[in-house]
């Protein structure tokens, strides 16, 4: 079998799988084209257009912000429009940047041949991952496991308005309600934890990369032997980070409308959320890291051991011996060239692929929703300091 990679074709993260087949055969995507705006307004229209016509029959879209009607709470809008829509849009976002990603490993002179054929089994081996039944079988299973669980938290607790409707035994959950537990909670779960997935494929695919045979180059100009374009891959996921920053930040929200969380809480919620996006990102690139670091040592003591000779054959050539250990003239006299330069691009390698300036895209996207919540709290000049030093600037 031969690999997309090998025979031309892109790697498409975001296509295969039962999910994707059926989105084919509803002529929501084509093969050639994801056709993101509209699956985005189809799903959309689905997990929160329904429940809102629901609501504007029963008359709960409206009213007082005390009461929660259906368009002034939080939750819906986060989940149901806002991270919905953005799952579905960030698939595309995705899957061009990762694309390029692998063919950068490909395109240029960075695998040698004998490392090629096992690049293209690791991206045949990433691409069946991608087509098996298991994953989309999984998230389904937990998207509807996370819907029962919602329904059984749902007892006992005061409900919006839109999601109560009075009957013979008190308040009991809405069509609305029930259409979002049912149908709206799935759908959001499905395609978060599909998502989740398909990231945990391209991070076995990276460490399967990360363990090639590499033509790495200490003066490289990108400051990480040639491999600096892999650390870029974050920036794929600033629609899929700000999805899922939607979600939470409208639990903050609704923790702030009630009066149960101070700004100081608005700021440490935002600091380890920020932490931990910087970890789903950076795991993916451990391999790459310590394979940076040992060719840094390398680079380091090889420039070093040259460097001992260079300088000893300037010695030789200044006073016509060695001050220390003296062993006369060597045979390598004329051809040894000075590595200074070679060793303090080698110092200046760095083997942290993700840095501030390749984060800072999806770092923003991860404390967006959380600002537009502590600005109702909050000066703007007052947040701006918190944000700098949030985003380590």
């Amino acid at each position: 079998m031969t690999s997309e990679a090998e025979d031309g074709r892109p790697f498409l993260i975001a296509r295969g799988g039962p999910f994707y087949n059926l989105q084919l055969q509803a002529k929501l995507v084509h093969r050639t084209n994801l056709k993101p705006a509209l699956r985005a307004a189809v799903f959309v229209a689905f997990a929160w257009g329904v429940p809102l016509l629901l609501c504007i029959v029963a008359g709960t879209a409206f009213g007082s912000a005390t009461e929660r009607p259906f368009l002034l709470d939080p939750g819906p809008w986060a989940r149901f429009c806002l991270a919905v829509g953005l799952l579905v849009l960030a698939e595309t976002q995705i899957e061009n940047h990762l694309r390029e990603g692998v063919r950068n490993f490909f395109s240029g002179p960075l695998l040698p041949e004998t490392s090629r054929a096992v690049a293209n089994s690791a991206v045949v081996k990433a691409l069946r991952r991608r087509n098996a039944a298991l994953g989309d079988l999984v998230s389904l299973l937990l998207a509807i496991a996370s819907s029962i669980f919602l329904y059984y938290n749902m007892k006992g607790q005061p409900l919006a308005a839109w999601a109560a409707t009075d009957g013979p035994g008190g308040q009991t959950a809405s069509l609305a309600a029930w259409w979002t537990i049912v149908v709206s909670n799935t759908l959001f779960w499905f395609l978060a934890v599909r998502a989740f997935w398909r990231h945990i494929i391209w991070s076995m695919l990276l460490a399967d990369f990360s363990k090639l045979e590499t033509r790495l180059v200490a003066t490289h100009p990108d400051g990480h032997a040639g491999l600096g374009f892999v650390g870029q891959y974050p920036n794929a996921y600033v629609l899929f980070t700000v999805a899922v920053s939607c979600v939470i930040a409208a639990s903050v929200a609704h923790e702030v409308l009630h009066g149960s969380f101070t700004v100081t809480a608005i700021a440490q919620v935002m600091g380890l959320w920020l932490a931990l996006v910087f970890a789903y990102f950076g795991i993916p690139l451990a391999g790459f890291m310590r394979l940076l670091a040992d060719f840094k040592k390398r680079a380091l003591r090889a420039a070093s051991d040259r460097g001992t000779s260079f300088q000893r054959q300037v010695e030789r050539k200044t006073f016509g011996k060695n001050l220390v250990a003296d062993e006369g003239k060597t045979a390598n006299d004329d051809e040894l060239g000075d590595p200074a330069k070679f060793y303090d691009a080698a110092k200046k390698l760095s083997p942290m692929l993700v840095t501030r300036t390749t984060l800072v895209p999806v770092s923003a996207a991860a404390l967006l929703p959380f600002v537009a919540i502590a600005l109702t709290q909050l000066p703007i000049k007052e947040l701006t300091p918190v944000l700098k030093r949030l985003l380590l600037l």
